[in-house]
């Protein structure tokens, strides 16, 4: 009886193990680059638009549309960025804005708007950032999320949010005004 205990808790732990390991498998996301916007800029993708200033475009790319499999969960996706060391929360916007769409080749790229300085952390100085991406809502199953997504800042970009921040640049996100009455949100 005691063997059957052990041979079913082996059981679950390799089931387990695999539906993790096959659901981060779906949503595999790579990071495309990393650009720094020291005016004020429109970004918008899936029906959102938002105008950003002093923030930093990461754009990453998966095979699976990510709102899509959220919405099959009862979801909706959000991102989480972190610093890899320490996992402080570096104030990223909370939804990524989708900005290509190909269901043909199964690419689909999204935006992640970072700040350049967010409470005591400053892009210009700090480490890589960890991107995560998960499914959040009242169904949320343990496999919809992402692994982890590092984000090097290039140099160049560094040297950029170093020298607007030396003007005392402002960092500011607003929704955009034609949003603004609807409040547009992600597709």
């Amino acid at each position: 009886m005691h063997i059957w205990k052990v041979v079913a808790v082996g059981l679950l732990a390799v089931v387990a193990a695999l539906t993790v390991a096959l659901g981060r498998a779906r949503w595999h996301v790579r990071l495309v680059d990393v650009r720094f916007v020291d005016h004020r800029e429109k970004v918008s993708g899936g029906g959102a638009a938002l105008n950003i200033t002093g923030y930093a475009i990461v754009r990453v790319e998966m095979h699976r549309d990510m709102f899509r499999l959220a919405r099959n969960e009862s979801s909706y996706p959000e991102v989480q960025a972190t610093l890899c060391d320490g996992g402080q929360p570096v104030g990223a916007w909370r939804d990524p804005l989708p900005l290509e769409r190909d269901e043909a080749s199964r690419r689909f790229v999204y935006a992640v708007l970072i700040p350049a300085r967010y409470r005591d952390i400053d892009l210009a100085h700090g480490g890589d950032l960890c991107l995560r991406f998960v499914a959040v809502g009242a169904s949320m199953a343990p496999w919809a999320q992402s692994s982890n997504v590092p984000v090097s800042v290039p140099p160049d970009v560094r040297e950029q949010i170093a020298a607007y921040a030396s003007r005392k640049g402002i960092v500011d996100v607003a929704l955009d005004p034609v949003c603004a009455p609807r409040l547009c949100q992600p597709e």
